[in-house]
């Protein structure tokens, strides 16, 4: 009753909803969350991670499909072509840790054709601004050895900027001259992600109108993993369901759950 009570409180408000997949079991056995990212409430699960799945987990916890205003999500097509069926009007956003994450991808499979800087990866990959002075020098040495690495390690940084951008059509300019700069570079791992990043555009830009992010998900499926650790999983998806249910609607304490 007091999870129904608080969907509706949300619902008047406009809902933004984010969804996510978590492996249940090996052998790519995943599980679908559906969260209230306002309220920081699990609102339902479904087995595996398919486009019919999202829209029968979708279509049975959502009280009034005019009431979605948003929806978070990853770059997983079968999600947005669900979303897009049942909320023509909602504003789809690309969670903006996983765009950073294909960039970043791209640079450490950049990274991996020098083969004497193998160690560096964190001095690479880490923000520049999160470096110690002495790290920073070695990193100086690094890309001033290797200027085509220095081509990588720029386009990350660069990329990092993006989303520091203040409004629309300035992140549109930045990421528009990013997928140029990334298609024209030595690398294939960042033509790559320059194709993905341009095939994902509108979405990743809703941020700048919506900014909202996946965070509140990514941290509730960490305990959902937890739970499962916990009981040494669960045979029965069901009671995995209730428990995740019962511990993770943002509206039951601890020790109720427990």
């Amino acid at each position: 009753k007091e999870r129904q009570t608080a969907i509706e409180a949300s619902s008047q408000e406009g809902m933004v909803l984010s969804l996510d997949e978590i492996a249940v079991k090996k052998g790519h056995q995943y599980e679908t969350v559906l969260m209230d990212a306002r309220a920081g409430s699990v609102m339902g699960m479904h087995a595996d991670r398919q486009c019919d799945s999202a829209i029968n987990l979708l279509s049975q916890n959502i009280l009034s499909k005019e009431m979605v205003q948003t929806v978070i999500l990853d770059m997983w097509e079968p999600y947005h072509k669900a979303v897009r069926a049942l909320f023509p009007s909602a504003s789809i956003v690309i969670d903006k840790y996983h765009v950073v994450q294909k960039v970043t991808q791209a640079l450490d499979q950049a990274r991996k054709e020098f083969s004497p800087w193998k160690k560096a990866r964190y001095l690479l990959l880490k923000g520049c601004e999160k470096l110690r002075k002495d790290q920073r020098l070695r990193l100086d040495d690094i890309l001033e050895e290797y200027p085509a690495l220095s081509i990588a390690y720029y386009l990350k940084e660069l990329f990092r900027d993006f989303y520091r951008t203040d409004g629309y059509n300035e992140a549109k300019e930045r990421l528009e001259e990013w997928i140029k700069l990334a298609k024209q570079s030595p690398f294939a791992s960042f033509q790559e992600a320059a194709n993905t990043l341009e095939r994902w555009k509108e979405p990743i830009l809703s941020y700048f109108l919506c900014p909202y992010t996946n965070a509140r998900i990514e941290g509730t499926n960490h305990k959902i993993k937890n739970i499962k650790r916990r009981a040494y999983g669960y045979r029965n998806l069901e009671r995995f369901r209730l428990r995740v249910f019962l511990e993770c609607t943002g509206n039951t304490t601890g020790s109720q759950a427990a």
